[in-house]
């Protein structure tokens, strides 16, 4: 196969403001008249958005925050991202001759696996020796065309999960979730000030002084991880820009044995349809890394940063204060805190796309993706909105297990309750914060807001039991006469009962 370059080859798909699809090269981007990125998997849209932005930070840094909105006022320049990206054409060319890209430096000579596996939900290995892949069958890819075995493997590497003994995890661990600034979804704003949204200025110690290994590590013989040293990358060990540039697979797609056909990821004809690739254990370790676009918690034992992952169910409003603001536990991404002091238009609306994989071990269980509103009194130190609504997520959570119990006592109780809890009573949610916020310079007319939350929680979870214990499809009433059936109904009009004093008992307000 042929050498590709990254940056001069059109290879990235979008979709312009007037519909139609087309590929473009990086540089395209400043394309005023191109709406978003056209990939057809979840995944690799939300790693292209990375990539970008990964390529942006890295290239074409603004130095503080004015210069930065200089960018967004006047707009970007072509010509300006081609003298930009230039300066790492050799981290960015694609192909069998070394360095290349996201791939190891050094010739593996490692097993050979099919070019499925690249895939992050692909059946594992043990998976296929139990015959349990169910889902998702085997050699349901064969055959991949380059631009898709590009953003393959930096979806892989962005997200890799614990992959068995010394398969590392990526630099944020296994499924991190991304948080990205994004304009009010009705606002016809263009890819590239979608992506400068989430680009941060960067000062003397975290710009690439050199475009080498410290920034992309393929460029040089791979940091290896093997016991006993163990050895892992530090932040201080490499520059900032890694964050977007890790690798902690060993991987080296097989160029030699391509064939010619349609890709099966695409569907579109190529003559360079890659099928297997090699790998090796014990690639890149690394600790203590923030990358500028995760959220993050704090390791109480430790101290150290751990970013925030997928979890079964996916986001709802109830993780929505950690993803935007600073507390006790959690830290939001840097590009939201960054955000949050911008001098940017106060009528324009924004919100953060947060997405990932849930991860159990190596396999994975689902993508989420998930919507949350930014507001711009968060960064008010003198507002207590976010106290106030910290109160309220906490009373949300403690209304929860009340409901669990009740529904638990008539045998209705199953993992679903939990989802549907959050996913029902975001909206509400949501219209408080709002009322709330509109409140925010008349501290007394915000007490009765608090209560009408407090009611609406309860009015929620007592129309859940009810539903659960006295429908037609929860219980048969033909014989209302019936002991037993009017026994029956006198403990559920009990457990009833429990249920609301158990929620007057709860005194956060």
């Amino acid at each position: 196969m042929s050498s590709l370059s990254l940056l001069d080859h059109e290879w990235i798909p979008v979709v312009y403001f007037d519909g139609h699809i087309s590929k473009i090269k990086p540089s395209q981007l400043a394309d005023e008249t191109i709406s978003d990125l056209a990939y057809f998997r979840p995944d690799f849209q939300g790693a292209a958005y990375q990539f970008l932005i990964g390529l942006l930070q890295t290239t074409f840094y603004p130095k503080n925050n004015d210069e930065w909105l200089d960018y967004w006022d006047e707009g970007i320049l072509q010509s300006q991202l081609d003298k930009a990206f230039e300066q790492v054409k050799l981290a960015m060319q694609f192909g069998k001759v070394k360095p290349a890209f996201m791939q190891d430096f050094t010739p593996l000579n490692g097993k050979k696996v099919p070019i499925s596996s690249l895939l992050i939900e692909a059946p594992g290995k043990n998976a296929l020796k139990k015959n349990t892949d169910h889902f998702v069958k085997r050699d349901f890819v064969n055959a991949i065309c380059p631009h898709c075995a590009v953003m393959a493997l930096f979806t892989l590497q962005t997200n890799a999960p614990t992959g068995g003994q010394g398969h590392r995890v990526s630099l944020r661990g296994g499924g991190p979730i991304t948080t990205l600034i994004m304009p009010d979804l009705n606002s016809p704003i263009p890819l590239w000030k979608k992506l400068w949204l989430n680009v941060v200025p960067l000062n003397d110690d975290e710009r690439p002084q050199y475009y080498d290994e410290m920034v992309f590590p393929w460029l040089n013989k791979t940091i290896t991880s093997e016991p006993s040293k163990n050895l892992s990358v530090f932040p201080e060990q490499a520059n900032f820009c890694q964050s977007f540039w890790g690798m902690p697979r060993r991987i080296e797609l097989d160029f030699d044995n391509i064939t010619q056909g349609h890709c099966d990821l695409c569907g579109e004809e190529s003559s360079e349809l890659i099928c297997q690739y090699q790998t090796k254990n014990y690639g890149v370790q690394y600790k203590n890394w923030r990358h500028p676009l995760s959220p993050y918690r704090t390791d109480s034992k430790t101290g150290a940063p751990i970013a925030i992952t997928g979890q079964p169910g996916g986001l709802s409003y109830r993780d929505w204060l950690g993803m935007v603001t600073t507390n006790d536990e959690n830290q939001p991404a840097q590009v939201v805190n960054v955000h949050d002091y911008r001098d940017l238009e106060s009528t324009e609306k924004y919100h953060l796309w947060c997405f990932g994989y849930d991860f159990d071990n190596m396999k994975a269980r689902c993508w989420y993706e998930h919507n949350f509103p930014v507001y711009p009194i968060f960064a008010d130190p003198d507002s207590d909105i976010k106290e106030l609504i910290a109160l309220a997520l906490e009373f949300s959570n403690k209304t929860l297990p009340i409901l669990r119990k009740a529904l638990a006592s008539i045998n209705k109780q199953s993992s679903s309750v939990d989802i549907a809890y959050w996913k029902e009573t975001e909206i509400p949610f949501y219209r408080f914060v709002k009322k709330l916020i509109e409140q925010k310079d008349n501290p007394n007319g915000r007490s009765h807001l608090l209560l009408d939350w407090k009611n609406t929680l309860l009015k929620y979870i007592t129309q859940i039991y009810d539903k659960a214990a006295f429908s037609d499809s929860g219980q048969s009433f033909k014989f209302i006469d019936d002991k037993d059936n009017n026994q029956w109904i006198c403990c559920q009009i009990k457990e009833r009962e429990n249920l609301i004093v158990s929620f007057y008992k709860l005194k956060l307000f």
